[in-house]
C-alpha cells in the first residue's frame, strides 16, 4: 500500500523515482578560451530534497515560486559542494546557471584564466548529506586525454594527472 501511495504521488508530482542516486559532473578544460567548463547533472527530485536539507527553505524546482531566488540557491550549494584544485592552486568557479532538461537539472560553472592543465583534484560531495549510496561521477577532458572518478560518501575528492 505504501508503495502505491508513492508512485501517486510520484505521478503527480511528474518527478520519476529512480533506484539509484548519482550525479554526472563534466569538466573539459577548453585551451583556446583558456578555462574548465564544468557542467553538473542532477535529478530534479534529488537536486529538490538536497536543497531543502541544504538551505532549511521549502524548495520546488519544476515550479519555482520565484526562479532567480533557485538559481542564486543552485548557485551557492554548488560553490558550497564542490572545489576544485588546478596545478597544486585552488580555484573558484564561477556559477553561471542552471536549465531543466526532462528530469534532469544542468547547471553550469566556468574556471577562467587558465594557460594550462596538468593536474586537477575535484571534490564533489552534492546530495551526499541525504544519501548515504550518494555517487558523482566526474568526467574530465583536457585535449584528446579523457579521464573519470567516481566519487562517494568514503571518498569524496579524486586527483587527475595530464601529460
Amino acid at each position: 500500500m505504501t508503495c502505491l501511495f508513492l508512485l501517486l504521488i510520484n505521478y503527480i508530482s511528474g518527478m520519476p523515482l529512480h533506484a539509484f542516486h548519482v550525479s554526472v559532473c563534466e569538466i573539459e578544460f577548453d585551451e583556446s578560451k583558456k578555462q574548465l567548463e564544468i557542467t553538473h547533472r542532477i535529478f530534479l527530485d534529488d537536486l529538490e530534497i538536497g536543497l531543502a536539507d541544504w538551505s532549511e527553505e521549502q524548495v520546488d524546482v519544476l515550479n519555482p515560486e520565484n526562479p532567480k531566488h533557485l538559481d542564486q540557491m543552485i548557485g551557492k550549494y554548488l560553490t558550497e559542494k564542490t572545489t576544485y584544485v588546478i596545478n597544486g592552486k585552488s580555484v573558484r568557479a564561477t556559477y553561471l546557471g542552471s536549465e531543466k532538461e526532462e528530469s534532469v537539472m544542468y547547471c553550469y560553472q566556468v574556471v577562467t584564466n587558465l594557460k594550462k592543465v596538468k593536474s586537477l583534484k575535484v571534490t564533489n560531495t552534492l546530495l551526499m548529506e541525504i544519501y548515504d549510496d550518494q555517487t558523482n561521477i566526474v568526467h574530465l577532458e583536457n585535449g584528446d586525454q579523457m579521464k573519470s572518478l567516481k566519487l562517494s560518501d568514503s571518498e569524496t575528492w579524486g586527483e587527475v594527472n595530464f601529460d
